[in-house]
């Protein structure tokens, strides 16, 4: 692995370094070079790796576990039944190459340790190398000299020996050969059928120097038995080279699906559509969970009943409102606080971009979270294990759709499934009727999302895959270019109608929506939004502290040529007329006195202040303190006051005696 590694260029080591160090820089110097080699090789590395393989590289990957030590490209080829030459076994090659899995070295295939992830393919045994690396030293040399191979005194030069040796499929027929009869026949025995053998007799026997059939195997390395345990195993080196006629599944073309004709306008209308929607309903969304704050679930999550209850309110259904929540929750734009969902402090951060930046963050942040937001089994937020890999099934649905030619679309979401099983086998399983639910929601985000429609890509999926990386060539920045005509330009101004309506045919602006929500009633959002004056609403504007004046020049200030109509004119100034008329102050409970002089000296007594005394009346002033305490207050200043009922009546207090039960045992 540090050998391939040193021989890539630059650009391809900063690729690879992205890939798996996405937080680091590429490794530079011997030192890093040889640490990321080290993470390479890591099982997790390589099954994370492996798990992302489309099908025609998984099977190639499985094929090349059989041997760990490298395999020569023709037993390869041979192995997958095609020519050595062939060009899909080239091009599958060169795309493990790129997830460093595998890599030429000179006629052999290096490989990582796949044989550790991938473990009795087609029924074979493990890997001989699994095996080896329990045996002591002096039956490694033994097994090196049987085998024709270098024979030393340290153990990791002697595996690496024994292993290159087996994995030669030359060198194990050429063995195979000079076997006795006995002992081939028990190796075909196990190539064709079960390669693990047990046989408690002849086992005991390889514990002596006895000469039998199974010890020759074991001595030459065609058999491997650890002494500790109690059956020996053929590796799946040699039983790829023994079991007659084996081919190893190779399907390089994925399945036809052939794509059918589809109006270009009809599919960017659509996605047009879609994006207004979709960052219309998020800043909704978090809009109304500002102003109440939306309760989790006991076990967390968002329950269905809050997601209807917000799709009403908002003019959506529960489906959006899972994936924008999600959004919201990925991007940072909401968090939680007393189990209440809420907006964070980054969303005014947020609000003050540009629509086509607000869009571009969600829209990067769908493609790399790691969520089944449409899944109506869990609760909105709360996550699963099978949400670790959705994110490679939807950058793996984005590229699928960006490969197809412009003006056509799959024929079916059929067929889009049979195409994501092709492309993640391992992530979305073997079965067509499993797979399909997963492929139909990630599906239902892309259109949701303005990515697809029709079954065919919009100009904005194109653009995504390009600026990911995602259609095969380095990242290009263009995805701004493609929202920036997609949303337009936050409107600042809006049409004042004589109707008592607000109208802005496109995204209004943080500062304008915020002020309009306020004194007026929102009656749509999407392509076009449209609001509703009505005394409430106007009210309501009064009621957070604004004056007539002042409401009169916000609107003017953001009607388009600065006119406001009459009938709205006149809304508010007779509003503002009749606004306070009426007060409520809040009282914990009122003094009452026939004696104003006895009143009026009360707010002057020191003691008395934290009572917070209004008059009211010449007779009947307020305290802010409930009755208990205003009453312990003025008995503490000297005063003797009592307590009073609603009627009028004066309130004695009672004298509340406790006692215990009778001792029922009692004599």
């Amino acid at each position: 692995m540090l050998d391939f590694l040193s021989g890539l260029p630059e650009p391809r080591l900063a690729e690879l370094a992205a890939v798996h160090l996405p937080d680091g820089p590429a490794p530079r110097g011997a030192k890093a070079l040889k640490e990321f080699a080290a993470l390479l090789l890591e099982p997790a590395t390589v099954t994370a790796t492996v798990a992302a393989l489309s099908l025609p590289e998984l099977q190639v990957a499985e094929a090349l576990s059989l041997r760990a030590a490298g395999t020569r490209r023709a037993d390869l080829a041979g192995l997958l039944g095609v020519a050595g030459h062939d060009a899909d076994l080239g091009m599958v090659l060169g795309r493990l190459e790129w997830h460093a899995l595998a890599w030429p070295d000179g006629d052999w295939i290096r490989t990582a340790p796949i044989h550790e992830v991938i473990v009795g393919g087609y029924g074979f045994g493990p890997s001989a190398r699994l095996e080896l690396v329990q045996l002591p030293l002096d039956r490694l040399q033994r097994m090196a000299y049987n085998l024709d191979a270098p024979v030393g005194r340290d153990r990791t030069s002697l595996l690496g020996a024994v292993c290159a040796a087996l994995a030669d499929a030359s060198t194990v027929r050429a063995k195979f050969a000079q076997a006795p009869e006995a002992t081939k026949d028990l190796l075909l025995s196990l190539a064709e059928d079960d390669p693990y053998f047990f046989d408690p007799r002849q086992m005991g026997a390889l514990r002596t120097n006895r000469s039998t059939p199974l010890r020759w195997a074991v001595d030459h390395g065609l058999l491997m038995w650890n002494p500790v345990g109690m059956a020996a195993v053929l590796p799946s080196e040699v039983g790829v080279v023994l079991r007659e006629g084996f081919r190893a599944d190779f399907d390089p073309a994925p399945p036809l699906q052939v794509p059918v004709e589809v109006s270009v306008e009809m599919v960017e209308r659509d996605g047009a559509a879609a994006v207004r929607g979709a960052l219309a309903h998020v800043t909704a969304l978090l809009e109304a969970c500002g102003r109440a704050p939306v309760p989790m679930l006991k076990d967390g999550g968002i329950g269905l009943r809050e997601l209807r209850r917000l799709g009403k309110a908002l003019g959506g259904d529960e489906t959006g409102m899972r994936l924008w929540l999600t959004l919201a929750a990925v991007t940072g734009l909401i968090g939680v606080t007393d189990n209440r969902i809420a907006p964070s402090a980054y969303y005014d951060d947020w609000l003050k971009l540009d629509p086509p930046a607000q869009y571009g963050e969600l829209l990067t942040a769908w493609l790399v979270m790691d969520a089944i937001p449409l899944d109506p089994q869990v609760p909105v937020l709360l996550r699963t294990e099978r949400d670790e890999a959705v994110s490679i099934l939807r950058r793996s649905l984005v590229s699928l759709l960006n490969g197809l030619p412009g003006g056509y679309a799959l024929p079916s979401l059929d067929g889009v499934n049979a195409l994501q099983m092709y492309m993640r086998p391992l992530l979305t399983g073997a079965d067509a009727e499993e797979a399909y639910p997963t492929t139909a929601m990630l599906w239902r985000e892309l259109e949701l999302m303005g990515l697809g429609a029709l079954h065919a890509p919009t100009a904005l999926c194109r653009a995504l895959a390009a600026e990911a990386g995602l259609d095969g060539t380095p990242q290009r920045p263009v995805l701004r270019a493609e929202l920036e005509r997609l949303i337009p330009a936050a409107q600042r101004t809006v049409l004042l109608q004589s109707d008592l309506t607000a109208v802005a045919t496109g995204a209004p602006a943080p500062q304008l929506a915020a002020f309009l929500d306020l004194a007026a009633d929102r009656e749509s959002r999407g392509g076009g939004h449209t609001w509703r004056f009505s005394e409430a609403s106007v009210r309501r504007a009064f009621d957070t502290g604004a004056t007539a004046d002042e409401l009169l020049a916000s609107l003017r200030e953001t009607a388009t040529g600065g006119r406001v109509p009459q009938p709205l004119q006149y809304l508010v100034t007779d509003l503002a007329r009749r606004h306070g008329a009426l007060r409520v102050r809040p009282v914990a409970c009122v003094l009452r006195s026939d004696d104003p002089t006895l009143l009026a000296e009360l707010p002057r007594v020191k003691s008395l202040a934290r009572l917070g005394l209004t008059e009211l009346a010449p007779t009947v002033y307020a305290s802010v303190l409930p009755v208990a305490e205003t009453l312990a207050a003025l008995r503490a200043a000297g005063y003797a006051p009592a307590g009073e009922h609603a009627d009028g009546t004066i309130a004695f207090d009672k004298i509340t005696r406790f006692r215990t039960g009778p001792d029922r045992n009692a004599d």
